[in-house]
């Protein structure tokens, strides 16, 4: 994950829109959120901050690339979890004071971080289609749709996401971009107020 990290930050051209998305896990760690891969037996509290992903870090990071803005979708209410079975790393989450989810995070300007749930909350399972958790179904429904700025397809996915689990799943987001932006743009399409009352084009799946 480092090495594939680095080859992704250093193609990021400036005033780029950049698009993140990581689904597995994210734990808090002595205030820090961590990205856990999906081969973790080997992670324990001494080694965590040199050889998992920080969140934070990864956000400044790819800031120093001057991009226009950094979106960052974490679907991270999976349950602790590897290979092979359980990391010890995680049998001992009360007393190291692990949390799942992400911490509060101070980013720089021009980000956006949407999380599919609240931190701690659950894992609520794969939507019907059996490939995809409940966020992600949604989240794929809307983010191509073309002339919709990107807070309002959050809103949408969150909307989405919270009637298909009954409240019981609320996702959230953190953004300090001030400007709309739209990830894809049709300008044959005229009229842009539509997208403020449209309804999902299909049942929940």
């Amino acid at each position: 994950m480092l090495s594939r990290l680095s080859r992704f930050i250093d193609s990021i051209a400036p005033n780029a829109i950049v698009v993140v998305y990581f689904s597995g896990l994210a734990v808090q760690y002595d205030g820090q959120t961590y990205l856990i891969p999906i081969d973790n037996a080997w992670i324990s509290p001494d080694n965590i901050k040199e050889n998992v992903l920080n969140a934070e870090q990864i956000i400044a990071l790819m800031h120093t690339k001057k991009p226009r803005a950094v979106i960052f979708i974490l679907d991270c209410a999976r349950p602790y979890q590897n290979r092979v079975g359980e990391t010890p790393f995680f049998v001992d989450r009360e007393r190291l004071g692990l949390l799942q989810g992400m911490a509060p995070v101070h980013p720089s300007p021009s980000t956006i971080i949407a999380n599919s749930c609240e931190v701690g909350a659950q894992f609520f399972g794969l939507a019907d289609n059996g490939r995809n958790s409940i966020y992600t179904y949604h989240l794929l429904r809307y983010i191509t749709t073309p002339n919709i700025d990107i807070d309002t397809i959050f809103r949408l996915v969150a909307l989405d996401v919270q009637r298909s689990t009954g409240g019981r799943q609320r996702p959230d987001r953190y953004s300090s971009v001030y400007e709309i932006l739209y990830l894809v743009i049709n300008p044959y399409l005229k009229n842009f107020a539509w997208a403020n009352t449209m309804q999902p084009a299909q049942p929940f799946r």
